[in-house]
């Protein structure tokens, strides 16, 4: 199977960044955009594992410590990455514990087996991939303003599924902070 580990959202955090995805497919000429459902900002990406387990063992110990803390959406960006633009939301509030947070579930995976992340942590949350667009859509996204926010009091390990709809991600193990 194939895992993941979340930060998952709620539901008026989806609907804000549904409705920034919307006028950004308004405005695009296309791309591969993310269904309300899935949108998420990831910690640790596990990739094929036999070892759901380890996994939810390690899960278990990356949050141990951890206490609940806040996170609000940010403004729309984009870059590049392998000719092709990401789109996404960042992430404001309580970055400091969310690194923590990250780091955390790093240790955590590696002791239980898994690769760490090689990549540095910049939380976002991804809109749509291979979106295609100039920099007029970048200026004009960063005009549309999100002010909703939410407390973070847990992660969530994911599966990802490829079905003939898409991806879909289905919860695991969801583990609290003391």
């Amino acid at each position: 199977m194939r895992l993941f580990v979340a930060v998952e959202l709620t539901k008026a955090m989806r609907y804000e960044l549904y409705r920034m995805e919307e006028q950004l497919k308004q405005m695009s000429f296309g791309g591969r955009f993310s269904p309300m459902e899935n949108l998420h900002i990831t910690l640790h990406f596990i990739g094929e594992t036999s070892d759901l387990a380890g996994a939810v063992k390690a899960v278990t110990e990356g949050a141990r410590c951890i206490r609940p803390f806040e996170l609000q959406l940010g403004e729309y960006s984009s870059f590049e990455k392998n000719g092709s633009r990401l789109s996404h939301c960042t992430v404001k509030g309580d970055l400091e514990e969310l690194c923590r947070l990250y780091e955390s579930i790093q240790c955590a995976m590696s002791d239980f087996g898994f690769p760490r992340e090689r990549k540095r942590f910049v939380p976002h949350i991804t809109l749509g991939r291979s979106v295609v667009h100039d920099e007029l859509v970048d200026a004009e996204m960063k005009k549309f303003k999100v002010t909703t926010g939410m407390r973070v009091s847990g992660i969530t390990l994911f599966e990802s599924r490829r079905e003939k709809n898409g991806m879909v991600y289905i919860p695991l193990h969801r583990e609290k902070f003391e």
